[in-house]
């Protein structure tokens, strides 16, 4: 892709990727490390809830934020990989966001209300917009 055909939008895109996904990272590390000043600002029935999660649904929410962070800079730095990469990780939080809503026990709802729904809800739907648009992107030429 030549300059003068370059896509204005996906430098924008890419660093509100970086940005979306650097902040689940910091609310992942956080909460694995239990960092008090942190958790406070959840109620006790949320603190508890968010770290006594089963391993596989913790190892699918590590596989969520690092790859999305991952997959996010690659898209910044045009790599045709990218969209691979934000695939895996809108898959992991779309399955960690459907277990928590649908399966877990007990549900996401009794814990966290509807603004926790929307809130995992919202962050699958995030993913899912980046792997599209980085898709899109690698269609378009604009990656590598």
């Amino acid at each position: 892709m030549t300059d003068e055909t370059e896509i204005w939008h996906l430098m924008p895109v890419a660093i509100l990727a970086i940005l979306w996904n650097l902040a689940g990272c910091a609310d992942y590390v956080l909460t694995q490390y239990g960092v008090a000043p942190y958790l406070q600002i959840l109620t006790q029935s949320n603190a508890e809830y968010f770290t006594s999660l089963p391993s596989a649904l913790d190892g699918a929410w590590a596989i969520a934020v690092w790859g999305g962070l991952l997959g996010s800079v690659m898209l910044f730095l045009r790599l045709g990989a990218a969209p691979w990469v934000l695939g895996v990780a809108a898959l992991a939080m779309l399955g960690s966001a459907g277990w928590l809503i649908l399966f877990a026990v007990p549900p996401l709802v009794e814990v966290s209300g509807l603004f926790g729904v929307a809130m995992i809800a919202g962050a699958a739907g995030m993913a899912t917009f980046f792997y599209l648009y980085a898709r899109q992107m690698r269609v378009a030429g604009a990656l590598g």
